[in-house]
């Protein structure tokens, strides 16, 4: 099978064609978003072996961290179909719609609003919606960088809680809620498409509460379904939209529906991420059924796992509240993927499929 192993990076450009479209009455939102997340059966496949070159401008972890800063004006692209204000206020007047993907030279910043020309006019666009052609995310650079572990025991039990597809404020709040509570950690496999509106608010709560941001692509996007050279683009998309949210890129991936390959591999490699699959799944996407998924968490729950759960469906969240405290009862310690990993000196090297933790 071909190896990839080249970067994917995009040229700077001074100017590019901007793609709009007449803008009604009612325009695009800036905040809403949501996708609709296909459910699919989930299930390991057998690793191969992949060539690696990171994508990185890391810094030695000691160092301080800063994001990439780009000299104006760059080129950046819509994430998403977006309005074009006539100010860099959110109650100005609309012009039109930048298009998805459509590129722009931008000009210059005013308080998180791009300002670039469009047409012969000045137009402005939040920053969050438009990716730098030469985004490189900071998770490079944080992975691996060592965390607090001090409240960590790790000769006793751990087991890793992980969400995926959202967030969605009023599933993911109830999750937090609940390891805020009882004090555990979870790690939250996120859509970047979902990290907008009060969705915005629940990323910023997983980082207060120590928990581990996660990419699960921009839209669910299957990657076995997409060219392979498409790949950085659904990943870094998501990444962008969490970092311009809580100045946090995520630090671990995971593929939509378990969905990967040798090729698949490489390229989320070349990123800098580990793609992190799982050990338990109560299926909670398909029964829906909150008795079913803590019965199965509870009966198969060893140290070194990785569960799997979803926090777009309130029954999952039914049964999270009732599994935070139980699993805490049973002795284990509920931490993030990478908490773990660097608790049992697990190596978390990026394209390499992580399942679970467990001691040989």
């Amino acid at each position: 099978m071909k190896k990839v192993s080249k970067v994917f990076m995009l040229p700077l450009v001074g100017a590019a064609i901007c793609v709009i479209s007449a803008c009604g009455s009612t325009g695009v939102p800036e905040a809403k978003n949501e996708t609709t997340v296909a459910e699919t059966g989930e299930t390991p496949v057998e690793q191969e072996s992949v060539e690696i070159k990171i994508e990185s401008n890391a810094a030695p972890a000691e160092m301080k961290i800063e994001r990439a800063k780009f000299p104006y004006p760059y080129t950046a692209r819509a994430l998403t179909a977006v309005n074009m204000h006539v100010d860099s206020e959110s109650d100005s007047a609309v012009v039109g719609v930048l298009e998805e993907n459509a590129p722009v030279s931008v000009e210059r910043n005013i308080e998180g609003w791009d300002q670039f020309s469009a047409n012969g006019q000045t137009c402005y666009v939040l920053k969050k919606y438009l990716i730098p052609d030469d985004y490189i995310a900071m998770n490079n650079q944080f992975l691996g960088a060592p965390l607090d572990l001090s409240n960590i025991d790790p000769e006793k039990p751990m087991i890793a809680l992980t969400f995926d597809d959202g967030p969605k404020a009023e599933v993911t709040n109830r999750i937090l809620d609940s390891l805020q509570q009882y004090g555990g950690h979870a790690t939250f496999f996120m859509q970047g498409s979902r990290v907008v509106g009060e969705n915005n608010d629940c990323v910023k709560r997983m980082v207060e509460l120590g928990c581990e941001l996660g990419n699960h692509t921009y839209t669910h996007d299957y990657l076995d379904s997409i060219p392979v050279e498409n790949i950085r683009s659904v990943i870094r998309k998501c990444d962008y939209m969490v970092e311009e949210t809580v100045k946090v890129a995520p630090t671990v991936f995971r593929p939509p529906g378990g969905n990967r390959s040798g090729e698949i591999a490489s390229a989320v490699g070349n990123l800098g991420l580990p793609m992190i699959i799982w050990s338990i799944d109560p299926l909670d996407y398909s029964t829906k059924d909150a008795d079913n998924t803590f019965n199965v968490v509870m009966e198969k729950a060893q140290d070194g796992d990785i569960v799997l759960m979803h926090d777009t469906y309130s029954e999952t969240a039914d049964a999270a509240e009732r599994l935070i405290p139980a699993l805490i009862e049973k002795g284990f310690q509920l931490v993030t993927v990478s908490e773990m990993a660097q608790a049992k000196k697990f190596p978390m090297i990026p394209g390499n499929e992580v399942y679970n933790m467990r001691e040989k």
